[in-house]
């Protein structure tokens, strides 16, 4: 589906910018640099595709590559790493919280086409969201963001419920899709505007 594709290419190019970002700041070379927003944008998608016996989907499309290797040569020209408060602009916000919507639901939907139960399809979901950051931040010798900050894992864990729990009922088609897509970042862009966070330990 086109739109599928669309939203596919706004996460790409989000996914790949935040890992730029990261390796710039911390002075890597500009192949640490390619290997970080590489990782960033499809860590998660081909852990999930081995998991399931699938060739993962950068291996036979030209377009995902290219779309990182033209996000992080148009950063680099634009200097985008120094602009220190980045990452805390709306409009990189909002391409952030439509690609870990539409990477959620992509990880749910081949946990339900390999016929995965509820925790196998919450799993693909939560991975293929954030399972990118997740790699980069472990060889950036740091403490995986998703595990301390803000409402970002719960939000994949809750559409890959969501999902889950629709195919059982009903038909999962487009109009169904893009509604779990608009409710996925609309819940991301409160989560950040209203600092939601979920209670940590005392």
């Amino acid at each position: 589906m086109e739109y599928t594709i669309l939203l596919d290419i706004i996460g790409t190019i989000a996914f790949s910018l935040s890992g730029y970002i990261l390796a710039a700041k911390a002075r890597y070379d500009i192949l640490g640099i390619l290997v970080v927003s590489f990782i960033t944008a499809f860590g998660g998608g081909v852990v999930r595709d081995l998991l399931t016996n699938r060739v993962p989907f950068i291996f036979h499309e030209t377009y995902p590559i290219s779309i990182v290797l033209l996000t992080v040569a148009i950063a680099y020209l634009l200097k985008l790493h120094k602009h220190t408060r980045l990452t805390d602009n709306l409009v990189f916000h909002i391409s952030d919280s439509i690609g870990l919507s539409m990477f959620a639901f992509t990880g749910a939907v081949v946990g339900l086409e390999a016929e995965f139960n509820l925790a196998g399809v919450i799993f693909l979901s939560f991975l293929t969201a954030v399972g990118g950051g997740i790699i980069r931040d472990m060889m950036m010798n740091k403490v995986p963001f998703v595990l301390t900050n803000d409402f970002y894992g719960t939000i994949a864990i809750l559409l890959g419920f969501l999902i889950w729990f629709i195919d059982k009922l009903f038909v999962i088609n487009s109009v169904v899709s893009v509604l779990l897509l608009v409710f996925g970042t609309a819940m991301r862009l409160l989560a950040i505007k209203y600092q939601w966070k979920l209670p940590k330990l005392i």
